[in-house]
Order: structure tokens, then C-alpha cells, then sequence
């Protein structure tokens, strides 16, 4: 049942510290590497979800300066404002300090060539290997020097040799503020998180949906198992799509039912049918916030069976869409 107290329980996120070497960067350059820097830690920077380890600090930022004087003093030759917000942030992140197994293993992807880690990459992928999901934070691409520069972002396949172990181990590479929302999507399959924990994830897989205290899983027909990868897909495109294409279609309803069967969800509005069967519509009435709202759309996963109602967009709640109801099926 969604909390909005609940958390994830552990650091998903660790900070690469070979992304924070800036002695190859013009001026400009490191302003603008700073500033998206800060901007893909604003929203990870909670003091739980992103960790870095303790040797980030002594990294050679810039020509013979350290990361901890570049950061703490006026003189060490960053740009105030960036510098300050850049420091606010880091000091936000869990410190971490380095077990055995994060000795770096030499890395490399696709058969290419075979380099060694950082301390970083080294955490996110024994952490991985392990089972659990990680994301590592090599930030904008102009800003790392070092041989993950040539890496895509999103999710990779690493081969890791540790000198005992050689093995291929799923990482997740964070460069943009966009590759946030996939990371938290792809948890949820990866690990089959469990009905229990399913809402301890949605605010940051689904920052544009809204869910109702009252959504159970044991309403829907189907098996958790068979519901999970629909779900996360399902809420995605309702994250990423629904309020744009509603506006971009004029309201036109059958453009929007068209929109989204052609990206793999059939969606769709309930009938005049329903809407004048009184107890059917009350049906679709949930309580959010001690208010009243319609959920007057609704996703399927069966012609039959399984459904999740939703609003429209929420202008109390800046456009977000209130994902209301998991059942069967309700009344028509």
C-alpha cells in the first residue's frame, strides 16, 4: 500500500570520481560541466540514494588541487556560485569507505579493450554483482577523460576481472537527468521487487503520477508476476505521455487511445454506459488527500481483466495524473 513515508531502504547511486577530473577543461567548459553535473545530483543528492567513496575527495580536480581544496576554499580556482552549489550537494551524498571488494577490476565493454576502474565503478559493480541494481555516475561525457567517455549511458553489460573472477555484471551508466526515470523503472523487474515494497519506488520512477492509498494488487485477477511487467510499463507511458498527448490531441479521445496502442497500451475512457449507471460511476470516485476524484480512464491488461483507473491531470496537483484503482473489472 503506497506511504508516502516509505523509502528505498539503501544508496542506488554512486558517483564516479574519474567524472570530477576538469584539468583537460577551458573555462567555459568547466562551468557548464559543473552546472550539469549539479543538475544530475539535485534531484539524488537526499542524503540516501546516492553515495560517493571517501578517496573522491583527493582526486586532482584541477592542476595540483585536490577536489576538497577546489571545493572548500574561494581560491581553488572554481567558479563561486557552481562551486558552492556543486559543494552542497556532494556533501549531501553518503560517504562510503572502500571494502575488498571494491578494489578496481579491470573493466571493459563489448570486447573491447580492457581498462582499470574507478573506486566508483568498482562499488556499483560488486554491489551489482551481488544482485542488487545500481546506477554509477559518470556525468557529461565532456568531463570524463577516462575510458567510460566512450560508454553509452543506460544500462550495460561490464565485463569485470577481478583477478579471481572474470564475469559479465549489469550496470547502469547516469549521464543525463533523463536516464534517471529508466534506471528506477528497470528495478522493478530486475529484482521482482515484492507487492510490499512496489510504492517505496514510484515517486522517482513516475515523478508525474500521483497514486491512491488504497491501490492493492490482490484486486487485480492476474498473478503479481504477470501483472509487474505490464504495470511498469502501463505507468511509464502514463507518466511520459498522458497529460501531452491529452493536450496535444484537443481532447479528442480516440487520437489518445490511438497514441498509445501504437507505443504497446490500450487505454481508454469509460463509456456513456457507465457514466450513467450512477453506482457504476461512483465506482470509479477515489479519495486522495481527503479529496474527491474521478478516475474516469482506465488501462487493461486482458480484454477482460485487470485494470488500472486514472484520472486526468490534476491542475491542484500540477498536472499530475492520480493513478486510483487496481482491480478486476468494475461495473458498466
Amino acid at each position: 500500500m503506497p506511504n508516502e513515508h516509505d523509502g528505498d531502504d539503501d544508496y542506488r547511486v554512486v558517483l564516479d570520481e574519474q567524472c570530477l577530473d576538469w584539468r583537460l577543461l577551458s573555462p567555459d567548459a568547466l562551468s557548464r560541466t559543473l552546472d550539469a553535473l549539479a543538475d544530475l545530483l539535485e534531484p539524488i543528492a537526499d542524503g540516501r540514494t546516492t553515495a560517493l567513496m571517501d578517496l573522491t575527495y583527493e582526486v586532482e580536480c584541477l592542476p595540483s588541487l585536490k577536489l576538497a581544496e577546489a571545493l572548500y576554499s574561494s581560491r581553488g580556482g572554481l567558479p563561486p556560485d557552481e562551486r558552492r552549489r556543486l559543494q552542497v550537494l556532494l556533501d549531501k551524498c553518503r560517504v562510503l569507505e572502500p571494502e575488498t571488494a571494491d578494489l578496481p577490476p579491470q573493466t571493459r565493454l563489448n570486447d573491447g579493450q580492457w581498462h582499470e576502474s574507478s573506486w566508483g565503478m568498482a562499488h556499483a559493480l560488486a554491489r551489482g554483482a551481488e544482485g542488487r541494481s545500481m546506477s554509477c555516475l559518470v556525468g557529461p561525457s565532456s568531463a570524463s577523460p577516462d575510458h567510460c567517455a566512450g560508454w553509452p549511458s543506460g544500462w550495460l553489460a561490464v565485463e569485470r576481472d577481478t583477478g579471481s573472477l572474470r564475469h559479465q555484471v549489469d550496470v547502469h551508466l547516469l549521464r543525463a537527468p533523463d536516464d534517471l526515470v529508466s534506471f528506477w523503472r528497470a528495478i522493478f523487474t530486475r529484482e521482482q521487487v515484492t507487492p510490499d515494497r512496489f510504492f517505496t519506488l514510484t515517486e522517482t520512477a513516475f515523478p508525474r503520477l500521483l497514486f491512491a492509498s488504497s491501490l492493492r494488487f490482490h484486486h487485480f485477477r492476474g498473478k503479481y508476476t504477470e501483472i509487474l511487467p505490464w504495470l511498469v510499463h502501463l505507468l511509464g507511458l502514463l507518466n511520459d505521455h498522458f497529460a501531452e498527448v491529452l493536450s496535444s490531441c484537443g481532447g479528442d479521445q480516440k487520437k489518445v487511445r490511438d497514441h498509445f496502442k501504437a507505443l504497446g497500451a490500450d487505454i481508454s475512457p469509460e463509456s456513456p454506459n457507465t457514466k450513467k449507471n450512477a453506482k457504476a460511476w461512483e465506482q470509479r470516485t477515489v479519495l486522495f488527500q481527503e479529496e474527491r476524484h474521478r478516475c474516469e480512464w482506465h488501462g487493461k491488461r486482458l480484454w477482460d481483466r485487470d485494470r488500472v483507473h486514472f484520472s486526468l491531470p490534476l491542475q491542484a496537483h500540477d498536472g499530475r495524473v492520480l493513478i486510483g484503482i487496481f482491480t478486476d473489472h468494475l461495473d458498466t
